[in-house]
């Protein structure tokens, strides 16, 4: 498991300036097509520092944010009182009783844990029956360690195999955290084998016709 402590000033600043607020947007988008937000039990998996969990308890759910990290725990708490932050293990999830929530949502984190698989597994144990899980991830084409930026906007990828990778930058998240590449049909096959339906593939439209190719990518499903 990838240790946000180590980079949680860094990764705070990412968040206060807009870093993840499209896969926030995106997830909270994509839930009011399906369901009602308000009167329903949400548990944000890798909440971090709770801005997702926030907002989806302005929109009156009732939200318990699950994070690793106690430093990033900690700017939750800072943050509001009325949402349950737990520290815990995504692949573990030990706090979260069986079928106790309606929703689980997970934004940007299944690239930060070494079983993604178990992860959908404890998502689902908690689920109750018909429950909905929407997960993004970001995108295994085009933000993996073999694909590089061209000056048109597009992207060369190199390769395409599952891998735990760091960036050769200094100082940045995946240069100090790094990452697990997975391809797609990992994703969406663990997913399904988990015992979640297929309701849609998800790929949020690039942030401008310069940056041609979508930078998220993820799936919504119910528990079967």
């Amino acid at each position: 498991m990838i240790n946000y402590d180590l980079f949680a000033d860094g990764y705070l600043k990412m968040v206060k300036s807009g870093g993840p607020r499209k896969a926030y947007k995106c997830i909270i988008d994509q839930l009011k097509l399906e369901t009602e937000i308000a009167g329903k039990k949400i548990c944000d998996i890798g909440c971090g520092p709770g801005e997702l969990a926030y907002e989806l308890g302005t929109l009156g759910a009732t939200v318990t944010g699950v994070d690793l990290s106690g430093i990033l725990l900690g700017y939750a708490r800072s943050l509001t009182d009325q949402v349950d932050w737990i520290q815990d293990d995504a692949m573990r999830l030990d706090s979260m009783k069986d079928e106790s929530v309606d929703i689980v949502v997970s934004s940007l984190m299944l690239m930060d844990v070494p079983d993604h698989a178990a992860v959908f597994r404890q998502s689902r144990r908690i689920l109750k029956p018909g429950g909905i899980m929407i997960w993004i991830v970001t995108h295994p084409c085009f933000q993996s360690p073999f694909s590089h930026p061209m000056e048109d906007g597009s992207r060369k990828v190199y390769q395409y195999a599952p891998q735990y990778w760091k960036s050769h930058g200094k100082g940045t998240l995946r240069s100090i955290l790094g990452s697990y590449h997975r391809p797609i049909s990992q994703y969406i096959n663990d997913f399904m084998n988990t015992g979640f339906s297929l309701e849609r593939i998800i790929e949020p439209e690039a942030e401008s016709a310069f940056h041609s190719v979508p930078m998220h990518f993820g799936a919504l499903g119910y528990k079967l």
